[in-house]
């Protein structure tokens, strides 16, 4: 199964830093690591994304992930289908990074101007 995690600048970096191989552990004020089921969904909300320092650029990145494993988790948002979403415990990031099917590639770059951001789950 394909999904999808808009990014900010910072997590980016830290993906980067990790070779695309994963993502990496979730930060303690975020504790679900949020994979979107639709491109479009993920492009919509990283175009408009509150980023906390207020600058740099926001990606959305796209992973191919074991459809065994991702199955377990149930989708959410279900009544809006751009914004339907898995979503994992912190914890689970190591072991969903095991699952994953090649490297986490980046699809479109954004730098949202400011007065177009808002705020979304990332």
């Amino acid at each position: 199964m394909e999904l999808y995690r808009p990014v900010t600048q910072e997590e980016y970096e830290a993906i980067a830093a990790l070779e695309f191989g994963g993502f990496p552990k979730q930060q303690a004020d975020r504790p679900l690591l949020t994979l979107l089921l639709s491109c479009e969904g993920a492009k919509q909300i990283a175009r408009h994304l509150h980023m906390p320092d207020g600058d740099g650029h926001v990606y959305v990145l796209g992973c191919m992930v074991d459809d065994a494993y991702i199955r377990q988790f149930p989708v959410q948002n279900i009544e809006d289908i751009q914004r339907r979403a898995l979503w994992l415990a912190a914890e689970e990031t190591e072991i969903f990074n095991q699952h994953l099917i090649g490297k986490i590639r980046v699809i479109e770059q954004y730098r949202p101007a400011p007065e177009e951001r808002d705020v979304f789950f990332v």
